[in-house]
C-alpha cells in the first residue's frame, strides 16, 4: 500500500498530470485514466515479486504451529505432520515441500518475467 501511494504521488508530479489539469479534467479522471495505468505495472510486480516471501513465511509459521489450526489446512501444516514419518513414508513430508518450493519458484519467474516486460527501462535496453 505505501509503495502504491509513493508511485502515486511520483506520478502527480510529473508534466502530463499538469497538462491533463490544465484541461479541465477532474481528480477521479486524473487517476483512473492518467495515474493508474503508469502504476499499475509496477503494483503487479511488486505483488508477484513479494508473493513467494509470503508464501514462505506462511508455510514456516504454519511449519511451527502458530498460524491455521486443524480444521484448515496449509501446506506448512502437512509438511509438519509428514516429520513424524519420513522414515516409513517420506513422501507425506516431501510433497507439500516441494509443492512450496516450486510455488514460490513459478510466482518469482512470473514475477521477473512481468519485470522485464512491463519495464520501459529494460525495453529499451533489450533493443540494444
Amino acid at each position: 500500500m505505501r509503495a502504491a501511494r509513493g508511485m502515486a504521488l511520483s506520478a502527480l508530479e510529473r508534466g502530463y498530470v499538469s497538462a491533463v489539469r490544465s484541461y479541465g479534467a477532474g481528480p477521479v479522471w486524473l487517476y483512473w485514466r492518467h495515474i493508474l495505468p503508469n502504476v499499475v505495472s509496477a503494483l503487479i510486480v511488486n505483488a508477484t515479486l513479494n508473493f513467494p516471501q509470503t508464501t514462505l513465511l506462511e508455510s514456516s509459521l504454519s511449519f511451527l504451529g502458530l498460524d491455521i489450526q486443524p480444521p484448515m489446512t496449509s501446506l506448512g501444516n502437512m509438511l509438519g505432520y509428514g516429520r513424524e514419518y519420513l522414515l516409513t513414508a517420506w513422501w507425506i513430508a516431501v510433497i507439500p515441500g516441494v509443492a512450496i518450493s516450486l510455488t514460490a519458484l513459478a510466482v518469482s519467474i512470473l514475477g521477473d518475467e512481468l519485470r522485464d516486460r512491463l519495464d520501459p527501462m529494460l525495453a529499451d535496453k533489450r533493443a540494444i
